[in-house]
This record gives structure tokens, C-alpha cells and sequence, in this order.
């Protein structure tokens, strides 16, 4: 039985034919995948999900950069310079950095990690959607690439003055960047509403 689909590039409404496991239907204007599946993408995205969570935790709590000044030793982790916001008065910021920063990430963390385990649950298909839609949500609004950038910066801008060295939380930062990254892209949503047998089928 031929399938309707509308291609996610031109957005061009075709029917296909059905298409093997290993084959490609392309698009018939713009030429792009119109049907690709992704290989094991349940497995990918758990397995990177739940590495993701595991480095979170020393990501928040170890610090990010040490530094020596003049004999005094310091180290910054994210939970310190959201306190410190919060004492400098600059609640907006604190709150802000929390939100981005902490509470996305951990929150696209989990929702992946729900959907991939629940995928052969029947009956929560639209919990599965609803949290899907959250990600893509909050997905913008993850801005660990951002606070990465900014340690850079501080690390070069510090070394003239300071001796700074990247802490052990810094390594786990970049990791849980990498990882939620690579989770996201390898998660199919079509798994979120196929039936048994195409979920065997794809998977």
C-alpha cells in the first residue's frame, strides 16, 4: 500500500511506494531523504542518554577552572557563580544561567531516557509525544555550547593576569555537551507512534 508523506526539506506531499529496510526514497523535486531511518536508534540514544546523566553530576558539582592569584587558590563551579549571582543581587541572571544551564539539560536528559524506555509501552504514546515536544522546547534554550565558550574566554583573559588551569568539572562539561548532542540527533520520533512490528523492523 503506497504512503502519503510530505518531505521535511521543500515540503512537497508524495505517495512512495514501500520502501525495503536498507533503501533510500528520495524526494521527486528537491531530491532529498524523503524516507531514512535511522540504524538503532532507540539503543544510540539510551546509550548516550544515559552517559549524559552519569557525567551531569560532576559537570555541576566538580569545578570548572582553578586558579592562583597571588598565592590565593580559588575554584568556580556552576553552582558557585549562580550563588554568587544571587548574593551580587542579580536574580534575573541567576536565574537564567540555572534555567539553561542546569535545569534544561537535565531535563532533555530524562525525557530522552523516558521515550527510549518506553518505547514498547503501550499506551504511552501521546505521554511519549507530549514529552517530545518539551525537548524541542527547551532544546534552544540548552546553552551549555555558550558557558563553554565562556570559560575559554576566561581561561585566556585570566592567563595574563592569574595562573588558570581548566578544573576536572570542565572534561565532564564538555562531554555532557557532546553526548546530549548526539542523542538528540540519533533518536528517531517516527519510533514514538510505530507500530510493534515496525519498531522490530527499524530496530
Amino acid at each position: 500500500m503506497d504512503s502519503v508523506v510530505a518531505c521535511e526539506t521543500c515540503g512537497l506531499v508524495q505517495e512512495i511506494d514501500p520502501v525495503p529496510k536498507d533503501a533510500v526514497a528520495l524526494c521527486a523535486r528537491c531530491h532529498f531523504r524523503l524516507v531514512h531511518r535511522k540504524r538503532n536508534s532507540r539503543l544510540r540514544t539510551f546509550a548516550f542518554s544515559l552517559a549524559a546523566l552519569i557525567l551531569y553530576f560532576p559537570s555541576n558539582f566538580y569545578p570548572l577552572v582553578t586558579g592562583e592569584y597571588h598565592g590565593l587558590h580559588s575554584e568556580t563551579t556552576i553552582f558557585k557563580g549562580i550563588h554568587s549571582l544571587f548574593n551580587d543581587h542579580q536574580y534575573f541572571i541567576a536565574g537564567l544561567v540555572f534555567c539553561t544551564s542546569i535545569l534544561s539539560p537535565a531535563l532533555k536528559i530524562i525525557g530522552l531516557l523516558f521515550i527510549s524506555i518506553t518505547l514498547n509501552w503501550k499506551g504511552w504514546e501521546r505521554s511519549r509525544t507530549w514529552t517530545y515536544k518539551v525537548i524541542r522546547v527547551i532544546d534552544p534554550w540548552n546553552m551549555l555550547e555558550v558557558f563553554l565558550l565562556a570559560i575559554s574566554i576566561s581561561l585566556i583573559e585570566m592567563g595574563r593576569v592569574a595562573t588558570v588551569h581548566p578544573g576536572p568539572g570542565v572534561f565532564s562539561f564538555t562531554a555532557v555537551v557532546a553526548l546530549t548532542l548526539l542523542a538528540t540527533l540519533s533518536f528517531d520520533p517516527r519510533l514514538i507512534w510505530d507500530s510493534p512490528e515496525e519498531k522490530r523492523r527499524y530496530e
